[in-house]
């Protein structure tokens, strides 16, 4: 009861220590901001997939409902004993939970993009993970390299956030000025996931003279034999010519999800005559048809540099840098699943995780770099200072982060919920 309510006080202090931590190793000059990762991995919600309604599953229910307290309320007015000073407890839930069906009937109504909603945590998403389809989040995380002692390498979070949306595209940039505020250095190469790949987040990163390694988003795609790149555009003429040498002429400007786009159009006729035709295109009335947006220059161009070897051998490194990192938090520190309900809650239990990770980080960093090198030798004097003071707060901050974490949940009807730790961070 003590540690969630301390939990619970100093939620928001967590954003603070996890920076501090950051910022403390930057400042030692432990973190090498030549390069840096970005990921995102969906972490399941204490909710439970079951408890996923869309509109219309949500009349069935608080029709059912409905159905259930007037049996109760009759129930309770039958008897002839002296009138309750309290309703009784099954009435009570079934009454909490019809108000909740309610707000989450005129959520649905409020947002139209929405279409189902979880009674138990409203703001998680179906997401696809490897445990199948449940109700998740979308955790994000930036990772820097930290250099040890003794050729040894170790990791560092420099931003986290956690987000309901399912794709992560929309979340490169606000990661990356994320990592500059708390590291106040720009990285010189940051390595994303396809899934961050978009026109507008690689202008965006060539506007802030940021280099961004990800591969292409559709791969399939770039292997047919008549992708769009395959195209030649004919300045001149404001054309583009196919592999066939067939001439896609400027035809209308259009909006596709509400970004504007250019319309190219073949002959008809002429591709219908043409021997791919059915591969190339299947429309017998318009022919071929090709759309470009305000970003297709920086995409192919982008692509151009992807296919080199020099940028390949660069993006592997990411395989060594985030996705460790996050199988750890997952597997050793119990991060698979959210303790939380709620993005603001989650938010701060996905930071204190990362927090844990930092601190120890940090510990192996002090104790390697403080260690008498043999009987007659000073301790390094850059970090004496520190090692009996940062120590201690770092062992025990160690100590206290996985028992906060095991007692985060609210306290149930028969005392405080206890969840074992897989392991010690």
């Amino acid at each position: 009861m003590t540690l969630w309510r301390f939990y619970k006080a100093h939620r928001q202090g967590m954003r603070k220590l996890f920076e501090r931590t950051v910022r403390t190793a930057v400042r030692m000059k432990l973190v090498s901001l030549a390069v840096q990762a970005v990921d995102g991995t969906r972490v399941g919600a204490n909710a439970a997939r079951d408890r996923t309604y869309d509109a219309e599953g949500l009349g069935r229910l608080l029709k059912r409902l409905e159905e259930t307290i007037r049996e109760l309320e009759a129930q309770n007015e039958g008897g002839g004993d002296a009138e309750a000073a309290r309703l009784p407890k099954e009435l009570t839930e079934k009454n909490g939970l019809r108000e909740r069906v309610r707000e989450a009937m005129e959520e649905l109504a409020d947002q139209q993009e929405t279409k189902r909603i979880n009674l138990t945590d409203g703001e998680a998403q179906f997401m696809k993970t490897r445990q199948g389809i449940m109700p998740a989040y979308n955790a994000q995380a930036v990772v820097s390299p930290v250099e040890l002692e003794g050729n040894n390498r170790s990791m560092l979070f420099t931003a986290v956030d956690v987000v309901e949306e399912t794709n992560d595209y929309a979340r490169l940039i606000p990661m990356l000025e994320q990592a500059e505020d708390t590291t106040d250095t720009k990285a010189d190469m940051t390595l994303a996931g396809a899934g961050y790949n978009s026109g507008s987040n690689l202008e965006e990163c060539a506007n802030r003279g940021q280099q961004v390694v990800m591969p292409e988003a559709q791969r399939k795609a770039l292997k047919r034999p008549y992708h769009k790149d395959r195209f030649t555009y004919d300045k001149n003429t404001d054309s583009y010519i196919c592999p066939r040498g067939q001439r896609l002429r400027f035809n209308s400007k259009e909006k596709t999800r509400g970004v504007p786009m250019r319309l190219y159009r073949a002959s008809a006729a002429l591709c219908r005559r043409c021997p791919a035709f059915g591969v190339r295109t299947k429309d017998r009335r318009h022919g071929r048809a090709l759309e470009t947006g305000p970003h297709d220059v920086v995409l192919r161009s982008h692509r151009a540099w992807m296919s080199t070897e020099e940028t390949k051998k660069e993006y592997k490194q990411r395989k060594q840098l985030v996705e460790p990192v996050i199988g750890i938090i997952k597997e050793q520190q119990a991060g698979r699943r959210f303790l939380l309900r709620s993005r603001a809650k989650v938010v701060a239990e996905w930071t204190m995780l990362a927090t844990a990770f930092n601190l120890r980080t940090l510990w192996r960093a002090w104790r390697s770099r403080t260690r008498p090198q043999g009987a007659g030798d000073c301790v390094n004097s850059e970090f004496s200072t520190y090692r009996s003071v940062v120590a201690g707060i770092i062992g025990s901050a160690l100590e206290i982060l996985p028992m906060l974490r095991t007692y985060t949940q609210p306290p149930s009807p028969g005392g405080l919920a206890f969840r074992a730790p897989q392991s010690n961070i």
